[in-house]
């Protein structure tokens, strides 16, 4: 009787298993509100915002070593950040952040999201 499986198909289910982290680094969807004050909650959205690290259910396990910043220019003011998964980070507006027109993106393991536009309002 043929064996099932062997050395081959262990090599093929390791190149599939490799396949499943980030290539190109965090990616950012959508931020809500688009608009807030200082010291208001907002969640950003996207995709591979563990760096690699998310489980099953989502959940960074660890927590990556990352940042969500206000700020394409200095100065970037860096938010506490409320909750982290995979899909969606929430963050608290930084207060020291100007009121007006910004970007907002994360780096995560060094590597930085594209930005999406922000208002802070008054």
């Amino acid at each position: 009787m043929a064996r099932r499986g062997g050395p081959r198909a262990l090599v093929a289910a390791s190149v599939a298993l490799g396949a499943c982290a980030p290539v190109d680094g965090p990616r950012l969807d959508a931020i809500d509100p688009a608009a807030a004050r200082r010291g208001a909650t907002v969640t950003l959205t996207g995709r591979d915002l563990c760096g690699g690290t998310a489980t099953a259910r989502g959940a960074c396990e660890p927590l990556p070593s990352g940042a969500v910043d206000f700020g394409l220019s200095p100065p970037m003011v860096r938010a506490a950040v409320v909750r982290w998964a995979d899909a969606a980070i929430t963050v608290t507006v930084p207060s020291p952040v100007a009121i007006g027109a910004t970007s907002v993106y994360v780096t995560v393991d060094g590597r930085s999201s594209n930005a999406l536009d922000f208002e802070v309002l008054p």
